[in-house]
């Protein structure tokens, strides 16, 4: 073989391994690239993913955050609320006390409210006490009438006897014994369940005190 045709047998071999060379290398670019482009688009979703995740813990952080400060705010607004009833409540009460006695006493002065009071007594012990003998206790201003009137409903009541204790200090009102068991219908009597007594009261008042405070004013 002559030295041009193998120079140029090289020649061709030269550049056919160039071209297998070129051609390997831009395979491999290409999948390079390929590779690299999806790991991008990973990384770009994963990232989106990522940042969507953010967001929504973000929102519920802070929609939660909103609720504890609504329930809280709400549960502030209760405690006030009571307080305020409460406080209302014990003032209420404390004037209630402070004039029930003397109320009290004005009706025992009263005719009309005084026979409504002694029957009230005399039915109650009637219920505790029939078949027994009675002893009314109450203050020394009774009359003659008053106490023949009072012996006389006592008897109707069931009253086997009637016996009478009259004491000058005796408070407004009259008890009622017969044995062990007493009917005690004198003011401290009355007043003695404290608890019963501001329950009926409160059950009454405030319900009047909240229709009036929800009435319009004038102007």
């Amino acid at each position: 073989m002559s030295t041009p045709i193998l120079k140029s047998v090289l020649d061709t071999q030269a550049e056919a391994l160039l071209q297998q060379v070129t051609d390997d290398r831009e395979r491999r670019c290409a999948a390079l690239r390929a590779a690299a482009e999806s790991q991008a688009k990973q990384i770009v979703r994963a990232a989106r993913a990522e940042a969507r995740n953010n967001v929504h813990k973000a929102v519920a952080q802070e929609r939660a955050r909103m609720d504890l400060g609504m329930r809280q705010a709400t549960a502030r607004a209760d405690i006030e609320a009571s307080r305020r009833e409460r406080q209302k409540s014990q003032e209420l009460l404390q004037q209630m006390w402070a004039g029930i006695a003397d109320v009290l006493a004005r009706r025992w002065r009263g005719p009309a409210e005084r026979r409504v009071w002694i029957d009230a007594a005399i039915v109650q012990a009637g219920a505790l006490l029939a078949g027994r003998a009675w002893l009314i206790e109450g203050g020394s201003d009774w009359t003659e009438q008053e106490r023949g009137d009072l012996t006389e409903r006592a008897r109707k009541q069931g009253a086997a006897t009637v016996e009478w204790s009259p004491h000058a200090a005796a408070p407004a009102g009259l008890k009622i014994r017969a044995g062990s068991v007493c009917v005690d219908a004198t003011v401290p009597g009355l007043l003695a369940r404290r608890d019963a007594i501001e329950a009926a009261f409160l059950a009454e008042y405030l319900p009047v005190l909240a229709a009036n405070e929800e009435k319009p004013t004038d102007g």
